[in-house]
């Protein structure tokens, strides 16, 4: 008979963990784990998920990752945000714990057993805001070498943190900005607008902008532009838990989670600065909009009186509806951890069957070809995410794919531009700022050429005007299943039968 799992409190959490993630991610540690496990003993290693440079000096990527790592460091577990463990980093042996690295508004565990079941493959538990109610469903994919991987159900140590720093810091004499990415929302003349207006109008308060991690740079001209402004700043260092406790009232670009975060966790309303092609459903998420200066102002004057008034009871709602056992996550992290290091599975864990994907290093372009078009076929390449990352072939095709979806999902324009492109054949994706133009997307004629088009063209591809020289098309499928069959049929028609097919 088992014995009983140590209780937390007394449990030894002392030793080395591993954090992976990508560059932009890396800051998802310093807002709530290594707080949490420092306090107890435990010691961070941090792994970044890319050959670019550390953006610590303690910290490791891809290419300098000792190779007895785990072994050297006796690493007792490794966490990572959603699926960005790259394949064969963390061996079986040791648990990967997986944590969201956005916040949801919408139930997640729908989400993650429907469109978003990418993330849950390569990790061995996946800590969710919500209850999951089943797991059942079709095989998630997976590198791990497991049965399943574990839904927890958790909530969010963010929010909770948040919450609690907002509710207890007295001082509040901020209006601060997050922003997205300089390539989506509104243009960088149109925030320093904002920016100033609030300056103007709002005189008892400093205005803090905070870029998307790793975007700084893309906000010089903005800081330079605002450098004899003694009530702005420029915040690009740490978590955002670091300002937010001291925001008074915030703005949000649409495409950003700090808004969401923030609604939840205070109780208060926020202003939400609208990104192109926002759908009616997009809109809904957030339940005030502005988007020129003047708009903003009167947003912002309402978010202060609504301070005074206390807490939004649909606010209030929102975050019960949505986080399992509000305010419980530190306490459920410990329980969770101590179990699963001690080899058990926590009592609560919700299990997901998966499909074990082989070891993942294929021998010749033949067998990426035929894995793609075997999963393309099955239904399941949804159902996978990085799962061959460092195979360029697989990786980009897969991505060439996921991009259209996505684009076809949100009822956009999906223009394909196939031409051969100097200084080499790589397919590659280059990004439209304009969320509401086409969306164009280029390869070699040798991989996408005249047989590529017409076998799309037969499945009713409507074309935005007539093809020119360089094969513009149009695909417009919203049906899932017609357009898994028409990428599949369009690696047929341009690489001809699976079996058979140049090792090159």
């Amino acid at each position: 008979m088992p014995s009983a799992p140590c209780p937390p409190d007394a449990f030894d959490f002392s030793g080395n963990y591993l954090f992976v993630a990508e560059k932009l991610r890396m800051h998802r540690l310093d807002e709530s784990l290594r707080p949490l496990l420092e306090a107890r003993g435990g010691r961070i290693l941090r792994l970044q998920a890319d050959g670019e440079p550390p953006a610590t000096p303690d910290a490791w990527n891809l290419r300098t990752l000792p190779p007895d790592a785990f072994t050297r460091y006796a690493v007792r577990a490794a966490f990572t945000t959603d699926n960005s463990a790259p394949p064969d980093i963390v061996p079986p042996n040791v648990p990967l714990i997986a944590l969201p690295h956005a916040f949801w508004q919408t139930p997640q565990t729908e989400k993650l057993l429907g469109d978003w079941a990418a993330y849950l493959g390569n990790a061995d538990y996946y800590l969710t805001q919500d209850l999951p109610v089943s797991g059942a469903g079709m095989p998630v994919a997976s590198l791990r070498r497991r049965d399943a991987v574990r839904l927890l159900p958790f909530g969010s140590l963010k929010l909770d943190l948040l919450r609690e720093r907002w509710l207890a810091e007295p001082r509040k004499d901020s209006i601060m900005y997050c922003c997205g990415t300089t390539a989506h929302g509104c243009s960088l003349p149109e925030k320093l607008a904002i920016v100033r207006r609030c300056l103007a109008d709002f005189p008892r308060y400093d205005v803090v902008v905070r870029p998307f991690p790793g975007a700084a740079v893309a906000y010089a001209p903005l800081a330079a532009a605002l450098r004899h402004e003694k009530r702005f700043r420029l915040d690009t260092g740490g978590s955002t838990l670091r300002c937010l406790p001291h925001a008074a009232a915030l703005l949000y670009d649409a495409h950003t989670t700090a808004g969401r975060i923030f609604l939840a966790a205070t109780g208060q309303p926020a202003v939400c600065i609208p990104s192109q092609g926002m759908t009616a459903q997009d809109r809904a998420l957030h339940p005030l909009v502005a988007s020129t200066p003047e708009e903003v102002s009167a947003a912002v004057a309402a978010c202060l009186a609504q301070r005074e008034r206390g807490e939004l009871p649909e606010l209030r709602r929102l975050r019960e509806t949505i986080l399992y056992r509000p305010g419980e996550a530190r306490r459920l992290f410990w329980e969770y951890l101590a179990n699963i290091l001690e080899g058990g599975v926590p009592a609560r864990a919700v299990a997901v069957a998966c499909e074990y994907i082989g070891d993942c290093r294929p021998a010749s372009r033949a067998e990426e070809l035929e894995l793609l078009l075997r999963r393309l076929q099955a239904g399941t390449v949804e159902r996978s995410y990085n799962l061959f990352r460092g195979y360029p072939l697989y990786n980009s095709l897969e991505a060439f794919y996921r991009t259209l979806r996505r684009r076809a999902e949100k009822q956009l324009p999906c223009l394909v531009r196939l031409t051969q492109r100097p200084g080499g054949q790589k397919l590659s994706i280059c990004r439209d700022a304009d969320l509401d133009r086409p969306f164009l997307c280029w390869g070699p004629l040798r991989d996408y050429g005249p047989p590529g088009l017409m076998h799309i063209q037969a499945h009713g591809a409507r074309c935005l005007a007539a093809p020119t020289e360089d094969c513009a098309i149009l695909l417009p499928d919203r049906s899932l299943p017609l357009f898994r069959q028409a990428f599949a049929g369009l690696i047929l028609a341009v690489y001809g039968p699976s079996t058979g097919l140049d090792p090159a």
